[in-house]
């Protein structure tokens, strides 16, 4: 599979597409769409283009969903500034993103632990619970995430090649197991995965929502057999397919074109 992933980044590559109009703009959309729609946004994609493009609304589709995509983005550009700046992976980046993700749909959460804000990018006083498992308990969260900086900083300027992208599902693996906020999870996760990307000048990874069932499932083998290939290699898979979609795309540009009257 690595093979394929730097057979396919090479040809992506090649075509320079970055250097087009727009185009690091309409893939992080394209993202944007993907990763909320994950988590269940009601937005189409066009939807998602035309709210981020043009600021205008889907017709009939709930506030919060648009509040969601308009968020997301947000803290893309956020992290994409941070990443031009080389700045290292802390606990108090992370709360800044997960503030920025969840600034207008998360809100005060009381808990018999105390009180806490999403939109604030607090750390969850809650256990959480989802399908078949219990994240770790919320007075371990902390030092896990100081444990998981840590460990990132330590190689982030040492990978190189495949590398980076295997350090990227590393990160959002262990950050999403971590689940450290009360909402939002996912998406941080797969903005801080991204995060990597964009640290080392590499092409954006994209988890396509017609996948989300084999996401969940490389998520939940990865951790019932204690192996981060598993995961690793979802993401190569992920990545091998918007490689071929982009290469194709442009390649359809060199066909002939027809005026229609």
């Amino acid at each position: 599979m690595w093979d394929k992933v730097k057979k396919y980044r090479k040809d992506y590559l090649s075509l320079n597409l970055n250097e087009n109009i727009n185009y690091e703009k309409f893939s992080m959309i394209s993202i944007v769409y993907n990763s909320t729609k994950i988590e269940g946004c009601s937005l189409s994609e066009d939807d998602t283009r035309i709210l981020l493009e043009s600021n205008i609304t889907a017709k009939g589709k709930p506030l919060t969903d648009h509040l969601m995509v308009t968020d997301h983005f947000d803290a893309f550009l956020f992290i994409k500034n941070q990443a031009l700046n080389k700045r290292k992976i802390s606990v108090g980046f992370l709360k800044e993103v997960a503030a920025l993700t969840m600034k207008n749909t998360g809100g005060i959460v009381k808990t018999i632990s105390g009180e806490f804000d999403s939109s604030k990018g607090d750390l969850r006083l809650t256990q959480v619970y989802v399908d078949k498992k219990y994240f770790p308990d919320l007075k371990k969260v902390p030092a896990l995430l100081e444990t998981l900086c840590n460990r990132i900083n330590e190689i982030i300027d040492v990978v190189e090649g495949v590398d980076v992208i295997k350090l990227a599902a590393d990160l959002h693996y262990n950050l999403v197991n971590i689940h450290p906020w009360a909402d939002g999870n996912g998406r941080v996760s797969r903005l801080m995965m991204n995060y990597i990307q964009l640290y080392h000048n590499e092409p954006l990874v994209k988890i396509f929502t017609e996948d989300r069932a084999e996401y969940i499932s490389a998520l939940n083998r990865t951790e019932e057999e204690s192996n981060l290939e598993i995961f690793r290699e979802f993401i190569a898979l992920q990545q091998v397919k918007f490689f071929k979609a982009e290469i194709e795309k442009f390649n359809r540009k060199d066909r002939d074109f027809t005026l229609l009257f």
